[in-house]
């Protein structure tokens, strides 16, 4: 099945923030939950393997919008030979843009793969957080893999790929975490910090920070630590 969802944020009379298109078709719906809030909501199980979803999103200058979603997502296998499922999302900010969807839970024989490709103007502002929890309890992991790019004015910040579950380079067991959780932030600096099994890094502008381990949550607890981490900028002289 193929997924498109669709959302540009504009700025209105007063500061006020207009969405003029607000439309989705597929296994997701868009609903307007706030001023400046979206809610995706699926409308059918999956993702499943082969299935295909695009998320395009426009914040025009002095708009800001937040894209959530109602509940975790579980991408499950197709039948037989199980293809991967993806999710693109696009996205073209001028304004302020905040992605936090909760988690997407890869069960076993599922492979999903997530990119996220943003285009910043020079003023705008980004936080992107990906939740990421391979199998469900007592279940064999799912494989997942991600790709986050991210440029400002035609020159890039990041651009990494990340990829998690039984035959991934860098998932070798004992180091195999079934949980990941990551943030990419551009509008203000941080220096380097390091927590229990999380490190954040600077960016131009901005900085990345991933945390990993077993379960979800307290994977993301820390990632939300690492605000209250001591840096380690002397560290690095």
């Amino acid at each position: 099945m193929r997924t498109l969802v669709e959302v540009v944020a504009r700025a209105g009379p007063g500061g006020r923030t207009v969405l003029p298109v607000v439309r989705a078709s597929g296994q997701l719906a868009v609903r307007r939950t706030g001023p400046t809030t979206v809610h995706l909501v699926a409308t059918a199980f999956g993702p499943l393997g082969g299935d295909e979803a695009e998320i395009r999103l426009v914040v025009e200058a002095g708009a800001r919008l937040s894209v959530r979603t109602v509940a975790a997502a579980v991408v499950l296998p197709a039948r037989g030979e199980s293809p991967p499922s993806v999710q693109r999302v696009s996205a073209e900010v001028a304004g302020e843009l905040y992605l936090q969807p909760e988690p997407t839970v890869v069960t076993t024989r599922a492979h999903h793969h997530a990119l996220l490709h943003a285009v910043l103007a020079g003023g705008a502002r980004l936080t992107a957080t990906e939740q990421v929890q391979l199998g469900r309890t007592g279940e064999e992991p799912g494989h997942w893999t991600g790709t986050t790019r991210v440029e400002r004015a035609g020159a890039p910040l990041l651009h990494t790929t990340v990829g998690l579950g039984p035959g991934a380079p860098a998932w070798l067991p004992p180091v195999a975490p079934r949980a990941y959780a990551s943030t990419v932030h551009l509008g203000e600096a941080a220096d380097r910090a390091v927590g229990e099994d999380a490190v954040r890094l600077p960016l131009p502008g901005g900085w990345v920070a991933t945390a990993w381990g077993d379960r979800s949550t307290p994977t993301l607890a820390r990632l939300a630590a690492l605000d209250d981490t001591p840096t380690t900028r002397s560290e690095a002289r």
